[in-house]
């Protein structure tokens, strides 16, 4: 029979591991940064609106060479996601810039963290991995009317 002390002990055990994973979830799960540049026309204004199943980040204005970035932990359970739509000059189109496809491909800063970059332009999304070195940009999506 266990005794009472024991139990103490094991519940103790059980919320200090949990209360420590919950403070650095990145001990768990790798955490994500990504970008989004702004690489049109000058005099232009790029709308945003970035999300989640859990996280809404707003609606943001960018100017040229300006940049957006928010950063993440992968879910432990379940999937990531995050989408974002995007206004500029007429046009529009959501796309989803962050998934579990996306995520293989980001470039890595240390052995925690990841990053993904999507530059803005006139004629399309281009995703990179890294900024150092610069990333090599492959278009991914094309603007909609």
């Amino acid at each position: 029979m266990i005794n009472f002390k024991s139990k103490i002990l094991f519940f103790s055990f059980i919320f200090l591991l949990n209360l420590a994973l919950a403070r650095s979830r990145s001990f768990v799960t790798p955490r994500f940064q990504v970008h989004i540049i702004d690489a049109l026309p000058p005099n232009s204004k790029l709308i945003l609106h970035c999300q989640s199943k859990d996280d809404d980040l707003g609606y943001k204005v960018l100017h040229p060479n300006e940049e957006f970035s928010f950063s993440f932990n992968e879910k432990l359970f379940g999937v990531t996601l995050y989408f974002c739509h995007f206004w500029w000059n007429g046009k529009d189109i959501p796309f989803d810039v962050f998934n579990s496809k996306i995520a293989g491909q980001c470039g890595v800063i240390d052995p925690d963290t990841l990053e993904c970059y999507w530059k803005v332009q006139e004629d399309g999304f281009y995703f990179g991995a890294r900024r150092n070195p610069p990333p090599n940009y492959e278009r991914k999506h094309d603007w909609n009317s």
